[in-house]
């Protein structure tokens, strides 16, 4: 398992284009949607066109814009205050321990990669959001980009609360 997550990291990592690049509000408003997008919350406010706080109503209600239709998931990182999703018409919010960060870089892509393993192990709602948030937090304690250290994951996974809003 660790092997291969960590080729899926480093496939993400090789694949991944940030917001911009990809003209992504004109990829949204085609009729094809992807199945999950993962801004963060700058990219999300760059995305709109406005800025977008971390208030939970807020994004409740900004993931409900038309410009969000048909799109399976949508999770928001909101950094060290954890990850806000949406996922059909039911929310989460996720909180996350404090870790010590080494180098961030690379944490959205490994985040992209446990949902992508969530996904194609069908897990729950839960059980992906949290396999998802603790390996970009695994990524952040490590040096290398790219790099989680699989022998600390159950213990932040278990630390992660994933509730219903």
């Amino acid at each position: 398992m660790l092997v291969w997550l960590n080729l899926l990291i480093k496939l993400v990592n090789l694949l991944s284009w940030t917001v911009q690049e990809l003209h992504f509000r004109r990829f949204l408003n085609l009729h094809i949607k992807p199945t999950v997008i993962k801004p963060n919350n700058e990219e999300l406010s760059q995305l709109l066109g406005r800025e977008i706080s971390k208030d939970l109503d807020e994004l409740k209600t900004v993931l409900q814009e038309p410009l969000f239709d048909g799109i399976e998931w949508i999770i928001v990182s909101l950094g060290a205050n954890g990850a806000f999703a949406k996922h059909g018409d039911t929310f989460y919010k996720v909180d996350i321990p404090r870790i010590q960060v080494v180098n961030p870089v690379g944490s959205g892509d490994s985040t992209v990669a446990g949902i992508a393993s969530g996904l194609f192990h069908k897990e729950t709602d839960q059980e992906l959001l949290t396999k998802a948030n603790v390996l970009g937090m695994l990524n952040a304690q490590e040096k290398m980009t790219g790099h989680v250290n699989m022998a600390n994951y159950q213990g932040l996974y278990d630390q992660l609360v994933v509730k219903e809003v």
